[in-house]
């Protein structure tokens, strides 16, 4: 639930390209075949419609229920893409990501600082812009 969580807060990469196969209609507007419509992801993954009036909070338990029962919307959670063009590094990514915070949290203790502030800028990486304040207690 963490890593789901973080990966929401701060999605590995923040655009996902892709182009109309054919012509149709998104959210009452018409999308010509052979345009490119870019889904911006840190802007998807804080739509308070989708996720609640708590988006900017980070709220693990959100997760309790699985992916599918975190948002309002069946994809309204994508942080490696979705469908045929998913990340293929998305399972080999997470098993990282579990290994590194199982050793972290066996040795260490993490506290949020109140200086911490939640402001996503986008680069070729989602990123902190102020960075990420948080206090280590060796366990």
């Amino acid at each position: 639930m963490v890593i789901y969580e973080s990966l929401r807060l701060y999605t590995p990469g923040p655009i996902v390209p892709r182009e109309a196969v054919k012509d149709l209609e998104l959210g009452g507007m018409k999308v010509p075949k052979g345009v490119n419509v870019w889904i911006m992801l840190v802007t998807l993954h804080q739509d308070p419609n989708f996720w609640g009036p708590n988006v900017d909070k980070f709220n693990p338990e959100r997760f309790s229920n699985g992916i599918s029962g975190a948002c309002k919307h069946p994809q309204g959670y994508m942080p490696f893409g979705v469908g045929p063009h998913t990340c293929l590094g998305q399972h080999f990514a997470i098993a990282e990501l579990k290994i590194l915070l199982t050793i972290l949290l066996s040795n260490f203790r993490f506290t949020l600082s109140p200086k911490y502030r939640h402001s996503p800028i986008m680069s070729l990486l989602t990123e902190p812009e102020y960075g990420v304040h948080l206090f280590v207690r060796k366990i």
